[in-house]
């Protein structure tokens, strides 16, 4: 009797079995077929079986997935902010990020580390198919990175047209949401486009001309990480202590939120909005900035003051050992000149003494500015009887207050003896990254967040829709002026700045200078306009008042 031949040849269960299972596996998981995930799911599959058995390669994806999704998870809830393709290069970021390791994390990179041994160790022969199929991915990657505009169009028209992965480069949380981890990446994964030089109108608008006296104190602006405290009473914490330190307090809009110092630092430098290029700045454009960047620290230095920049941590993070010199500061210092040894962020009282040092050795006659960046009260937070990790918080807050309150005191001190007077500035770079806290004092309410079955979920993740006053109101971080020869006008500061994006602070600083630059002026201008429509243009992007264009003017 003869035997029945199978339809299906034999090798192909065998081929197709791991990769119909893990296109299986997403089907089921994620509710329904969804074209971007499973295809670029199964391109991954495809480029790992190049060099690695099929049932590691099936296992290898499933860990690099889902150790992507948890990722994304972790700097979702501390930042407000999706995982995006230029933070899988970011390599020298990474000493940031151990604090925030868990189960998940680890057990997802384990099994990929397991997946990729294994495979290697029963790595297929060479077939010409295998590698044919495999480079679709990195020659997809290179297209999109390096081709032609005319080529990467016609890329990006298949991949929306044809896999139904629509670029959502407005709401990137909204684009990771429709078309899952890996297709957001590869989305994101866009050449850097420097801003080129061109017309455009920011100088329409009537300059704002300082109607008092000026002055030309040294100035020391601190950025100080994650520091906060409501000017209310539902969230006040030890940096309250500052306003009965002789600091006059109000508050400005940070760009982030949890995180991103980067971000609010290049508004604090530059008067200039940081939303409007992609990505984080100082790590997209480091190379790109020009020798001559106009900034405020450029201005400064054009003023005839010694610019110094300081930060208690690595100075190649976020590369500000490259970008601080474009941006006008003629001497810059990091932790490994200082002695750190404690486990944990550095104190910052190491950074205060280093710049008690250099200040001290500076010029009698001459006009200093200096510029710090604090580590200490970086998070996260460790959570204790349920607090959300404000205890924690609040308890390296309350020491890297103490610190601050004695290096003021230091160097008014010093600046008493050379006979000059010294205004101090300081914004908090973002809230912490403790939005159950927040939530449990009141801060936020409930229509902040994003709603599960009527419920808010239980990561604290906001909602997609958050409206022009409460993004404000989630980007609001204190502002602390002091100026001790003259109190009242660190008060006019503060009531010129409240409410207003932080990269307004630096025409606030210039105003009070005889020289301060048509720019700057102008940008005091727009930023005098009422709270309200501040809020509306930064809901809506800055890019109508503030051109790429006016950029590339600037820094390129």
């Amino acid at each position: 009797m003869l035997r029945a031949h199978s339809i299906w040849p034999a090798w192909l269960p065998r081929v197709f079995a791991p990769l119909l299972l893990l296109l299986g596996c997403h089907i089921i998981a994620d509710g329904g077929a969804y074209a971007p995930l499973l295809f670029f799911s199964a391109l991954l599959f495809a480029f790992l079986a190049m060099f690695l058995q099929r049932w590691a390669a099936f296992f290898a994806a499933i860990g690099i997935e889902s150790l992507l999704n948890s990722v994304d998870a972790v700097k979702q809830a501390m930042t407000d902010e999706p995982i995006v393709a230029r933070d899988l290069v970011a390599v020298s970021q990474g000493a940031a990020l151990t604090s925030y390791l868990g189960i998940a994390i680890l057990c997802w990179s384990a099994l990929t580390v397991i997946a990729f041994a294994a495979g290697l160790y029963y790595r297929p022969r060479f077939n010409a198919w295998r590698w044919l199929a495999g480079m679709t991915l990195p020659l997809l990657l290179l297209v999109r990175l390096f081709a032609p505009a005319g080529m990467q169009q016609y890329v990006a028209e298949f991949v929306e047209n044809g896999v139904g992965a629509r670029y959502l480069a407005y709401n990137f949380k909204e684009n990771i949401r429709q078309n899952g981890v890996l297709a957001h990446l590869f989305l994101t994964a866009e050449s850097v486009d420097v801003p080129k030089p061109g017309a455009h109108d920011f100088y329409t608008v009537a300059p704002l001309v300082p109607a008092g006296t000026t002055v030309q104190p040294d100035i020391v602006m601190i950025l100080c990480e994650a520091c906060f405290s409501s000017r209310d009473d539902r969230f006040v914490t030890p940096l309250a202590r500052l306003a009965a330190s002789g600091f006059q307090q109000s508050s400005v809009v940070s760009p982030v939120y949890g995180g991103g110092t980067a971000e609010a630092e290049f508004e604090y430098l530059s008067g200039m909005p940081s939303t409007v290029l992609p990505g984080i700045d100082y790590q997209n454009f480091v190379d790109a900035y020009r020798d001559d960047a106009r900034t405020l620290v450029a201005k400064l230095a054009h003023s005839g003051y010694r610019t110094i920049g300081l930060h208690n941590f690595h100075a190649n993070f976020w590369k500000r050992n490259a970008v601080y010199p474009k941006f006008g500061f003629q001497e810059t210092h990091f932790i490994d000149e200082m002695r750190w040894q404690k486990p944990g962020w550095p104190d910052d009282g190491l950074m205060y003494q280093k710049a008690q040092q250099i200040y001290r050795q500076q010029p009698r006659d001459g006009r200093t500015f200096m510029f710090l960046v604090t580590v200490r009260t970086h998070g996260s937070y460790i959570e204790r009887d349920a607090d959300g990790g404000r205890g924690d918080y609040e308890a390296r807050l309350g020491e890297a207050v103490s610190d601050l309150q004695g290096f003021v005191k230091t160097i008014e001190a010093q600046a008493k003896k050379r006979k000059r007077d010294v205004m101090f500035v300081l914004v908090g770079d973002h809230k912490p990254s403790l939005s159950k806290a927040f939530f449990d004092a009141g801060v936020f309410d409930q229509s902040y967040f994003r709603m599960l079955g009527g419920e808010r979920n239980a990561g604290y993740q906001f909602s997609l829709k958050l409206t022009p006053e409460q993004q404000a109101h989630r980007g609001e971080v204190p502002l602390f002026v002091r100026y001790a020869a003259e109190p009242q006008r660190a008060l006019k500061m503060g009531e010129m700045l409240a409410g207003r994006p932080m990269f307004c602070v630096p025409a606030a600083i210039t105003q009070q200078l005889p020289q301060r630059g048509i720019y700057f002026d102008t940008l005091a201008a727009r930023c005098s306009v009422p709270v309200e429509q501040l809020a509306a243009s930064a809901a809506q992007g800055w890019q109508n008042e503030f051109p790429r264009t006016l950029f590339a003017e600037r820094l390129f």
